[in-house]
């Protein structure tokens, strides 16, 4: 028997307070059943979507976009939803970064995204970075 080595999937504020503003508009109520499903795949370590960012500071990490659909509309990926998460793998960590309605914001700009990962790592790590590693393997 495999066992699995699996990720631990954390939800970053930015993309909590994203999924609250769907879930109390009442047209987006399939949603949070799709990113139940999202986090059990990359728990498992499937990387869905494409890798839009790789570095190896602070500490190495990934990171990726994923188009869902909105099927609470049935219009398909190209006018649902945008993922952004990031994997630090040597930790087994995802973090869920953001996710956005397409029809309804812009596109995102890598500012923003470069904004949201120092945000992650600067309240997941100590400004030590001798014990940065520590942190993220807890």
């Amino acid at each position: 028997m495999t066992k699995i080595d699996y990720y631990e999937v954390r939800e970053y504020e930015e993309f909590k307070g994203a999924v609250t503003r769907f879930v109390k508009k009442k047209k987006y109520k399939k949603l949070p059943y799709q990113l139940l499903e999202v986090e059990e795949s990359l728990a498992k370590g499937d990387f869905l979507g494409t890798m839009t960012k790789k570095s190896d500071e602070p500490i190495p990490h990934e990171v990726y976009k994923l188009r869902l659909p909105n099927k609470d509309t049935k219009t398909g990926k190209s006018k649902g939803y945008r993922l952004f998460y990031m994997v630090v793998t040597q930790a087994k960590i995802i973090v869920l970064m953001t996710i956005y309605y397409k029809p309804e914001t812009e596109a995102l700009t890598d500012n923003y995204i470069d904004g949201l990962i120092s945000g992650i790592f600067l309240e997941s790590l100590p400004y030590d970075d001798e014990d940065a590693e520590e942190d993220w393997d807890e």
